[in-house]
C-alpha cells in the first residue's frame, strides 16, 4: 500500500510538472537498438509512462554507429491518447525529412 500511495503521488506529481507540456520528450533507450532479437535493451526509460499510466510512443528517427535504429520516446497525458499519436506523427515527420 505504501508503494501504490508512492506512485499516486509520482502521477501527480508529473501531471502537475507537464501541465503546460504538450508531450514530454525522452530518449527511449540508452543507445541504439541491440543487434539480434534475443534482447530489447535497457528498459530504464519505460519506466516513468509505466508507472504513472500515461502513453508513450518511441519513434526510430535516428541510427547508431552499428546502423540500427536510435529511439525517441514521447510521453503524454492520461486518456489522450489521440493528441499524442497526432504530436508523434508531425515530430516523426519533421525529424525523417
Amino acid at each position: 500500500r505504501e508503494a501504490e500511495r508512492a506512485m499516486a503521488a509520482c502521477r501527480a506529481y508529473l501531471h502537475e510538472a507537464t501541465k503546460d507540456l504538450d508531450v514530454l520528450l525522452t530518449p527511449s533507450a540508452t543507445g541504439e537498438a541491440p543487434a539480434g532479437l534475443d534482447n530489447t535493451g535497457d528498459s530504464s526509460f519505460n519506466i516513468l509512462p509505466t508507472w504513472t499510466h500515461v502513453p508513450c510512443v518511441t519513434l526510430p528517427p535516428f541510427k547508431g554507429p552499428s546502423g540500427l535504429p536510435v529511439g525517441l520516446q514521447l510521453i503524454g497525458h492520461p486518456f489522450r491518447d489521440h493528441r499524442l499519436f497526432e504530436i508523434s506523427r508531425t515530430v516523426f515527420s519533421a525529424l525523417s525529412s
